[in-house]
């Protein structure tokens, strides 16, 4: 693992801005009193560097404080393959075996997380056994979500799969605590560019590209480089088969 950012001052972690949106989000304030302990301070890291090497060893877990993630794998042919955008709240690792990443953990915005060494989620288990029974039942929730996610994408059309990951990601990121508030005429962040995109599909850049384009002649988004509004929500949850829910 290439866990090597420049460290921070930690917070308190019952006044971390998105502690109810993290595995932890669950604790009352008494059991995340008694679990700050094991947890190291926040480390710092720049756009594009590795945080996990794939098929390093395994030592940490990560709890996402600021910035944007992609966990992926690399192919034979050297293409790679993204399973999944971490935000904010979410969390990575959690294992308390000797077993190795199979894939790779990249910043591709500035990132601020919080370290958990693996030898210290073994000493959790052990002294805090009902608070680590409530985690790893969060755990396997949230694994079981993301295969979810994966197999839905999968059987959609390159339309239908890019409509959806927009309206997934730009909703997921208005529901963060510092989410996009803008006026009709401005564009919020997006944190993948067309090559992300077609790395999450299995698409090439070109294609992804034209369909991009076709949503914009429709009137249905807006984006710039990094930057993407969504016009008619409506129009393009009914695409991709996205379930829009009101006020989130």
């Amino acid at each position: 693992m290439s866990c090597n950012g420049n460290n921070k001052i930690s917070e308190n972690c019952l006044s971390c801005l998105v502690r109810k949106s993290t595995v932890f989000g669950a604790l009352t304030d008494d059991e995340m009193k008694s679990v700050e302990g094991y947890i190291e301070k926040k480390r710092h890291f720049q756009s594009g560097e590795y945080i996990i090497q794939e098929n390093a060893s395994i030592n940490y877990s990560l709890c996402i404080n600021a910035g944007y993630l992609i966990l992926g794998s690399y192919l034979e042919d050297g293409s790679r393959q993204i399973f999944q955008v971490a935000m904010p709240g979410d969390s990575i690792g959690f294992s308390h075996s000797n077993d190795a990443y199979h894939y790779f953990v990249q910043a591709i915005t500035e990132v601020d997380v919080c370290v958990i060494n693996n030898v210290t989620i073994d000493k959790l288990i052990g002294e805090q056994k009902p608070i680590a029974t409530k985690l790893i039942e969060i755990l396997s929730h949230n694994a079981n979500v993301n295969q979810q996610h994966l197999l839905n994408l999968g059987r959609k059309s390159a339309k239908e799969a890019l409509a959806y990951l927009i309206m997934d990601i730009s909703t997921r990121i208005k529901q963060q605590p510092s989410n996009c508030d803008a006026s009709e005429s401005e564009l919020c962040f997006f944190p993948l560019n067309q090559e992300d995109m077609a790395d999450i599909l299995g698409l090439t850049k070109v294609h992804v590209s034209r369909v991009i384009s076709s949503f914009k002649k429709e009137a249905l988004i807006q984006c710039s480089q990094k930057k993407l509004k969504v016009l008619k929500e409506e129009r393009l949850s009914e695409i991709g088969g996205f379930i829009l829910i009101n006020n989130q």
